[in-house]
């Protein structure tokens, strides 16, 4: 699932709070809006991820680095969120979830949502006043109405700014983002795009009242997000899963550093050419193989994003673990993280970058539908992994990759 998050608005009701920067930049719990909201997605194997930027789009792109995929609104003042939606709306196509950058929530809500059925929509049943929130209408589970008119007391909740579309969804909005955009509206928001194809298209609604969040849009959900949202949250997090989920973030952040330097400086390169490698039958995954240049063919392991395969090692030996990039087509240069965990414990990230291989190809397979042929470089590192047997996971954590190619090897 791909994810789009929309960053490019002004923020200009927080004032001051601001300091200038686009809301997604704002700090709580010592880091932004959007970086919570990357730790979220990444925790659920949502990815490669798109922000439209737009005011402080270069601030945006400074602090995330190659870790997501941009499109610029070059006109954040004179347009709304649909303009901005439209922009991307490349993106909108398979399963897709969106949101605004301006959400602080809690990860469980995020596991409610994807978790339902097809389409889906986060409401708070608990939350239902004021002028400014947007209500939902309900109907048996189905959203039936969504807009900040709708009388409270008809109202069975407030919207977060979080929708998981499943295909015929996002196809459908994208459609009437097309519509309202070549009539000339580009002042509508995306509630309203997502209003209009209620009838068409069905939305559960999810209830995730009792579960702390927040949308920042004045200075007061500024200070509530500080003093007691996060708090909840954080609260709420067990040290491991937190410790866990940080580390996950930390990896994104420094995607750029470590692309550059190659690999990690605890990571070997390649391994003495005279040593015959032999590849370890992982415990689960789709297994396929691929046809080699010079003759015939080596098994592989197929993780799309967010999916994790688990191989029993042995320690005190080289470990070499191979990625090939599965590329959309041709011109592309693929970017991706792989997250390694040793014993259940986190191990490794490797950040990497491939362009395009013409030697290799994934094999026509009924397996593979909806994948790209396509391959990148190969890319390699060896470990050494402590004495013992050990429980090794590998997971495509994030990437622009519509899947990776993955084996584990081992001297034979």
């Amino acid at each position: 699932m791909r994810a789009i998050i929309l960053a490019a608005g002004l923020g200009s009701r927080l004032g001051s709070k601001s300091k200038g920067r686009p809301k997604a930049l704002i700090k709580v719990g010592g880091k932004t809006l959007i970086e919570h909201q990357l730790e979220a997605l990444s925790s659920e194997g949502i990815g490669p991820v798109v922000v439209v930027v737009g005011h402080g789009a270069d601030q945006v792109r400074e602090t995330l680095g190659e870790a997501v995929e941009y499109v610029e609104n070059p006109r954040p003042g004179e347009t709304n969120s649909l303009y901005s939606l439209w922009l991307g709306r490349e993106w909108l196509e398979g399963d897709v979830l969106l949101l605004n950058s301006d959400l602080l929530f809690h990860p469980q809500i995020l596991k409610k949502l994807l978790a339902s059925e097809g389409s889906a929509l986060a409401y708070d049943s608990m939350s239902v006043t004021g002028a400014e929130g947007t209500k939902v209408g309900l109907q048996r589970g189905r959203v039936t109405d969504l807009g900040k008119d709708l009388p409270e007391t008809g109202a069975r909740g407030e919207n977060l700014g979080l929708i998981k579309l499943d295909p015929n969804g996002a196809a459908a909005l994208r459609r009437r983002a097309e519509a309202i955009i070549a009539a000339g509206d580009e002042k509508s928001w995306v509630t309203e795009a997502v209003r209009s194809i209620l009838s068409e298209v069905e939305v559960e609604g999810v209830n995730v009242a009792g579960i702390p969040w927040v949308e920042i849009d004045f200075p007061f959900d500024l200070d509530r997000a500080r003093r007691a949202v996060w708090p909840a949250i954080q609260k709420s997090l067990h040290p491991r899963q937190l410790a866990w989920r940080r580390a996950r973030v930390a990896a994104l952040a420094v995607v750029p550093l470590m692309l550059s330097a190659g690999a990690w400086t605890l990571s070997e390169r390649m391994g003495p050419a005279s040593v015959d490698w032999e590849t370890l039958a992982p415990q689960n995954g789709l297994v396929i193989r691929v046809q080699k240049p010079e003759g015939g063919s080596r098994r592989w392991w197929v993780l799309r994003p967010g999916e994790m395969l688990e191989v029993e090692a042995d320690g005190a030996t080289p470990t070499r673990l191979e990625i090939r990039p599965v590329l959309g087509s041709s011109e592309d240069t693929a970017s991706f993280v792989i997250a390694g965990m040793l014993d259940g414990e986190p191990f490794r990230y490797e950040a990497k970058r491939s362009q395009h291989d013409p030697d290799v190809r994934l094999p026509a397979d009924p397996r593979l539908d909806g994948i790209p042929s396509l391959l990148g470089e190969r890319e390699r590192e060896n470990y050494m992994l402590p004495e013992g047997r050990h429980r090794l996971q590998i997971q495509y954590l994030v990437g622009t990759a519509t899947a990776v190619l993955v084996r584990v090897r081992q001297p034979e």
